[in-house]
């Protein structure tokens, strides 16, 4: 009996160890949501719900990434890496702005 409730408590310790994933729709010129919060170690995914394309990028030093271009129906996964507040913007549309702060 110990072992099966050393190892349920394992791995409910264990799925709470991977980060959250967070969805960000690219729809209209913007991203839905326009701002987000997240904590280390969590996924943000950029979904193109658009019939054009989008491209999501950071210059932050700590989480910089670039999706490239991303054509209608496409999705691109971000890693959060370490604590910052950063802009992503798109470079094909630069109108579009999401505002992410890492707790």
């Amino acid at each position: 009996m110990k072992k099966s409730i050393v190892l349920v408590l394992g791995l409910a310790l264990g799925s709470s160890a991977f980060g959250a994933e967070h969805v960000v729709d690219q729809l209209g010129r913007k991203f839905i949501p326009a701002t987000l919060k997240v904590k280390v170690g969590d996924t943000i995914r950029f979904k193109n719900s658009d019939p054009f394309a989008h491209n999501a990028y950071t210059d932050d030093k700590i989480n910089e990434f670039d999706t490239g271009m991303q054509a209608t129906g496409q999705d691109a996964v971000m890693n959060v890496k370490g604590k910052s507040s950063f802009k992503v913007q798109c470079a094909i549309h630069p109108e579009m702005l999401l505002d992410v702060k890492v707790d």
